[in-house]
């Protein structure tokens, strides 16, 4: 019985042994899936953090755009402003230089109306010199 007792301890103590790798290899594979997920979860929390630092830079960019876009809207503004300024002041310009030439015109006229005065007045000055003379 004695023997019995013995072979009975150790195919208990073989298989309280055989449990134990079991458990030890259970373990080492749970240790092994819990670096994966760490490992795993480490390069999540990396991501998300670029993808913060993306949504960040979009939103200064978002920014900026808006800026530039009221800005552009300003100037477009502005030119248009400038644009009547110019069509303004190009009508008056070709109002004054239509107004200068009929101005010229006029002296033209006014001159040839003097000289042919003149050439009157030189006609009776001489004219009259001869009557003077001949009296």
């Amino acid at each position: 019985m004695c023997c019995f007792y013995l072979f009975q301890q150790v195919t208990e103590l073989e298989c309280v042994s055989s449990q134990a790798n079991a458990v030890h290899t259970h373990k080492t594979e749970l240790n092994q899936t819990i670096q994966e997920l760490e490992s795993m979860l480490k390069k999540k929390e990396e991501e998300i953090e670029r993808l913060k630092q993306e949504i960040d830079s979009a939103r200064e960019l978002q920014v900026q755009r808006d800026s530039l876009t009221q800005k552009l809207q300003e100037v477009e503004i502005r030119n248009k402003d400038l644009e009547g300024q110019l069509s303004d002041l190009e009508q008056r310009l070709e109002k004054s230089q239509n107004e200068q030439e009929a101005f010229r015109n006029n002296l033209k006229t006014l001159l040839e109306i003097l000289d042919g005065k003149i050439f009157e007045l030189t006609e009776l000055r001489d004219n009259l010199a001869k009557l003077i003379e001949g009296s």
